[in-house]
């Protein structure tokens, strides 16, 4: 999800997240249509620069297969699909199955959709009941949930793999203790803390749209 609508300042400025943006080549009638229609529900996305962070990520190490801790209407998953080529796949998850519905409608008949299975229902419990390793991991759900879908993700993920989490900065939020009553920031926190402790893992965080943390699984 992108930054929070009371975030007190963002990561990047406007104008140069603007800048960046404007060096990519222009998007593609899906990636147009997924972002418009974000824009119109006022949804929020992990946006284009993040997206294409993602992709790039996962093609540096030639992932295969990618699962989503939360993904909408497949806008984050459309980067991944096209990083895992005809051959991959990713698997998503997302709660609401009103937002669910979108997808098939918004992908049609593109054929990269054949590479993406969003499933409804809870993201831990969905992933839960997959089979198999990954190579990829992006956690992108309610942030009281990141520390267990990290916990689920570990030992799933190949060494040599990535765990992606969007949001980890928070709109700067996470740089302070958090207010009393502001779950969100202090889950956050603890994930973040929890990333960087962690052994198994080497992280940090690219301070690209709402801040994305990258953990290598060692």
């Amino acid at each position: 999800m992108a930054t929070p609508s009371n975030a007190r300042q963002p990561i990047v400025t406007p104008q140069i997240g603007a800048y960046i943006d404007s060096l990519s080549e222009s998007p593609t009638r899906l990636e147009a249509a997924l972002r418009d229609h974000a824009l119109a529900h006022d949804f929020p996305l992990i946006g284009q620069t993040s997206g294409r962070w993602l992709e790039l990520l996962a093609r540096s190490i030639q992932a295969q297969r990618v699962f989503e801790f939360g993904s909408g209407f497949g806008f984050s998953a459309l980067y991944f699909a096209r990083a895992v080529g005809e051959t991959g796949e990713v698997i998503g998850s997302e709660f609401t199955p009103e937002v669910h519905a979108h997808f098939a409608r918004l992908y049609g008949d593109d054929p990269i959709a054949q590479r993406i299975d969003i499933r409804v229902g809870d993201a831990v419990e969905i992933f839960n009941a997959t089979q198999g390793t990954f190579d990829v991991v992006l956690i992108d759900i309610d942030k009281e949930g990141y520390v267990d879908a990290l916990q689920a993700a570990i030992p799933r993920v190949r060494q040599g793999g990535l765990i992606l989490a969007d949001n980890v900065l928070w709109g700067g939020r996470t740089a302070s203790e958090a207010e009393e009553g502001d779950t969100a920031t202090a889950a956050l926190r603890a994930f973040n803390s929890t990333l960087y402790a962690d052994s198994r893992l080497q992280t940090s965080i690219l301070p690209t749209g709402d801040g994305l943390s990258v953990s290598l699984v060692l």
